[in-house]
């Protein structure tokens, strides 16, 4: 292959949506522009946002070019909650809504929208030819781009995924035929084994796939800088990202419930101020046990407003998924709270890719969802007792610029 200088990158999310889903992309991308590469981000020109920082277009290097691509797309201009509410139990007419997008659009609501970027990049490479094409999911139909390219122009190729395909809980959430379940399968096996090099997020997600394509990195997602902590944290507890049906820690909810009415001081000492869009059944569960008064929902806010609430809280809590087979997932989320030097209670699968972070850096508590009596010992510990533990120091391979050089590092040796 040819010395790499110019680079086509495809992703769905990115400024002015909102969310976890766009960091990685935006200061990978800055990253490239800023070392001298030739930069290309393909996305949408009327994408679903389901929340918006309009503060995130001034963080786009002046050296990328936006090249925004119109397609189509169901409920492209909806903004009610859908991923949220996946896991709950729907009526008959979401039943067959569900149905539809399931087995309709594979591998996502994307296709259609990935379809339009895959004939648009090869306008672009024509005129101009491209070194390389990096596809990002999900949405995983971002990934057919590149196995059109790879095989109708032969253009060196990077899947990116930054969670699970077939394997993802959302997906595993949809009501999918067999041959739905089929077609999954042998598009992401085609993607594993066309692609030159593949990149996950997760270790187990790494083990996962090697058995089709040998070429895999580890680069996890991470954090831009340390953010500055006052010696008094003003906020209680803090959780910031959506929360899905599937993240629902009853157990937690139960021993809030439990603690509020049987010891005063918590009651006093304890509230959680949550950011983000939240399953309509996890609302009805709080309020249902009487804690709503000290569990409270503050929908998205932008980057930096949460940033100020992270570094502010007296501790963090990280949800995962509460589904069999999530082990290979580590919520970006978790490296944001890193940069927060802030003790976080995170609630999740055993075992999980998160728990060795925990441990290895001393991040704070880790508990499956039934493991009640911890959860409930963390939460005295801090908010009655007040005996935190320290922030952890050795988190700088997380920094999103040392992750940004290894990934220019990959690239390069694809030369």
């Amino acid at each position: 292959m040819a010395d790499i200088k110019r680079i086509a990158i495809m992703v769905y999310y990115w400024p002015p949506s909102g969310g976890s889903g766009v960091q990685r992309w935006l200061f990978l991308a800055n990253y490239f522009a800023a070392n001298g590469l030739d930069i290309s981000v393909f996305v949408p020109d009327n994408p679903r946002i389901a929340q918006r920082d309009d503060a995130l277009e001034q963080k786009v290097h002046a050296e990328i070019t936006e090249i925004k691509v119109a397609g189509w797309e169901p409920l492209q201009h909806s903004k009610k909650p859908i991923g949220e509410n996946l896991g709950e139990k729907p009526g008959v007419l979401k039943r067959f809504m569900l149905w539809v997008r399931a087995n309709f659009f594979i591998p996502d609501a994307r296709v259609y929208w990935a379809n339009a970027a895959a004939q648009v990049f090869f306008k672009y490479h024509k005129e101009t030819p491209y070194d390389l094409i990096i596809t990002s999911g999900p949405p995983h139909s971002l990934h057919l781009i590149g196995l059109q390219a790879k095989q109708q122009t032969g253009v060196a190729w990077v899947a990116d995924f930054r969670d699970p395909w077939t394997g993802f809980f959302q997906n595993r959430s949809l009501p999918l035929s067999k041959r739905t379940r089929q077609k999954h399968t042998h598009l992401e096996q085609k993607v594993l084994q066309r692609a030159d090099h593949v990149v996950v997020t997760a270790p187990t997600l790494k083990e996962d796939f090697i058995v089709h394509n040998h070429n895999i990195a580890v680069l996890t997602n991470g954090y831009e800088q340390r953010l500055p902590t006052g010696s008094a944290p003003t906020a209680g507890m803090v959780y910031a990202g959506s929360l899905k049906a599937q993240q629902n820690p009853t157990a937690l909810w139960k021993v809030i419930a439990s603690l509020i009415k049987s010891n005063a001081a918590f009651s006093n000492a304890f509230s959680l101020d949550i950011y983000g869009k939240v399953a309509t059944s996890i609302k009805a569960e709080i309020k249902s046990l009487g804690i709503d008064s000290h569990v409270h929902f503050l929908d998205y806010q932008p980057k930096e407003i949460i940033d100020a609430q992270l570094a502010n809280a007296k501790s963090l809590l990280l949800l995962g998924i509460n589904m069999p087979m999530t082990a290979n997932v580590i919520h970006g989320k978790l490296f944001e709270y890193m940069a927060a030097q802030r003790p976080v209670l995170g609630i999740g699968p055993k075992p999980s890719d998160m728990q060795p972070l925990f441990e290895k850096h001393q991040l704070g508590v880790y508990a499956s969802f039934d493991e009640a009596a911890l959860i409930e010992k963390t939460l005295i510990n801090w908010f009655v007792n007040n005996d935190l533990p320290q922030p952890s120091k050795s988190i700088a391979s997380y920094e999103r610029n040392v992750i940004a050089q290894k990934y220019l590092d990959l690239i390069r040796l694809l030369t």
